[in-house]
């Protein structure tokens, strides 16, 4: 904004200024490359790196691709997302390699996948076709290989006042897909995951926060059915107070998924200050490959929380019940 004596201009007795502005664009570089490095209590210390492109082949398509390397995982892939049409559909294509152990599981994935995402309001929905090939290597069991191609959609509502503020606002998120043995699979199978979070505000100074997940995997059995379209919990964001991923079916000495999954949390929080508060929580949940065998495991705790210009931020100390031991979680991520 600029402005000279010259130019300024009172108008007749209502107090109103104007002034000529000045408006400088400079367009976007369409390529960037960032680094990154973090450690979370689930996988552990990583680094990354993510070139991007906005403008691949000259079409407004645009490119991302990265790696990252985490101790327990280990991911490469890229992904070309289309320009939106008018109906504001958003189609794009991508690949994924990863190899990761976590819990004496060892996994070695490859994928290939279209989706197509639209934004109706204030629901996102989400389309996708997957076909995947995942070698899994449970310690003190057989290796096997599962292949899967798989339709998906989805259905994600938010409601915030403040996107970066959970403590107020609401957000519900819908998954249905499935495979088919006549169709390039080597299970059939379908699977449902509902996953719901609520804050709620109790004055200036106080919150709730309430989180939950119910998943189920319709197939007569586990066999044949790749880890992603089964479930395993634990960790943080999920039953705090025992490892990440740890809860699920015992094959062997590891922890693999099963067909059924139910997770609830609460959690109060008190802001001592502005930026800084103290939390309390319970959280509860298991991950079985029987109905009749769901046990929930119980965690409880203490914790900080830090309201960062990214969000946000917890470091939790938590007691899992069923274990007898005290696990601390918390993520930090560093850009560069």
């Amino acid at each position: 904004l600029e402005r000279g004596d010259d130019d300024a201009k009172l108008a007749a007795d209502d107090g109103w200024v104007s002034a000529p502005v000045r408006i400088q664009l400079r367009e976007r570089a369409p390529y960037q490359v960032t680094f990154g490095t973090g450690y979370s209590t689930n996988t552990g210390a990583r680094v990354e790196a993510i070139y991007r492109n906005n403008d691949l082949f000259g079409r407004a398509w645009q490119l991302q691709t990265g790696v990252r390397a985490e101790q327990l995982r280990q991911t490469a892939y890229a992904d070309v997302f289309l320009p939106p049409d008018e109906d504001k559909h958003r189609d794009g294509v991508g690949t994924v390699i990863e190899h990761s152990d976590i819990e004496n599981l060892g996994i070695r994935r490859f994928a290939v996948g279209a989706t197509r995402l639209q934004k109706r309001g204030s629901i996102e929905q989400l389309l996708g076709l997957n076909w995947q090939q995942e070698e899994q290597s449970p310690q003190g069991a057989p290796t096997t290989t599962t292949r899967a191609l798989t339709a998906m959609v989805g259905w994600t509502w938010r409601y915030a006042v403040d996107p970066l503020d959970p403590a107020e606002g609401i957000s519900l998120q819908l998954q249905l897909g499935g495979g088919s043995k006549e169709l390039l699979s080597d299970q059939n199978f379908f699977r449902t995951y509902l996953r719901y979070s609520q804050g709620i505000p109790l004055g200036a100074s106080d919150a709730l926060l309430f989180r939950g997940e119910l998943g189920a995997t319709l197939a007569p059995s586990s066999q044949g059915i790749p880890q992603d379209f089964l479930f395993r919990t634990g960790g943080s964001n999920t039953v705090r107070g025992y490892a990440y991923q740890s809860l699920g079916v015992k094959e062997g000495s590891a922890t693999v998924g099963g067909r059924y999954l139910v997770t609830m949390s609460g959690e109060y929080t008190h802001w001592i200050s502005p930026t800084w508060g103290a939390a309390v929580f319970v959280d509860a949940g298991n991950a079985v490959d029987d109905l009749q065998a769901m046990s929930l495991a119980v965690g409880y705790g203490l914790g900080a929380r830090w309201r960062s210009p990214a969000g946000p931020l917890g470091i939790d100390l938590a007691y899992g019940q069923r274990e007898g031991k005290l696990r601390l979680d918390f993520s930090l991520a560093i850009p560069f």
